[in-house]
């Protein structure tokens, strides 16, 4: 980690934090105030909200499942490439290992599965 991004919220670090942040030579940046665009998880979040309502009217789905759907875009979203890492997907820059993306091949979110059941014997 080479740098502390947050935003300009009304709070106060600790001495503590500081030095810490010092000692480890990790930079501290704030966005100013009443400038949403510059925060970065706020932008980022904007994109997972479109695509789980694109996702969620797209299947019909029930609303009271909205947390599966979440975490279906949010599992998407961090396995596909994005222009902003270099079209390598955010687990790949995060860990710097090929993502296996065969699990969005095969199964899309809201569809019907079927199992067989055994008794036990």
């Amino acid at each position: 980690m080479d740098k502390l991004i947050s935003d300009h919220a009304n709070y106060e670090m600790l001495a503590r934090v500081k030095d810490m942040l010092w000692a480890l030579m990790i930079g501290h940046w704030k966005s100013e105030p009443y400038y949403q665009y510059q925060n970065f998880a706020e932008h980022r979040w904007g994109h997972v909200k479109s695509n789980l309502e694109w996702l969620m009217a797209l299947l019909d789905v029930d609303p009271n499942c909205w947390l599966l759907a979440l975490n279906c875009v949010c599992s998407v979203m961090n396995l596909t490439a994005d222009h902003s890492f270099g079209w390598r997907p955010p687990s790949e820059v995060a860990t710097g290992l090929t993502q296996n993306i065969s699990i969005l091949l095969c199964f899309m979110f809201w569809n019907i599965a079927c199992c067989a059941r055994y008794t036990n014997k």
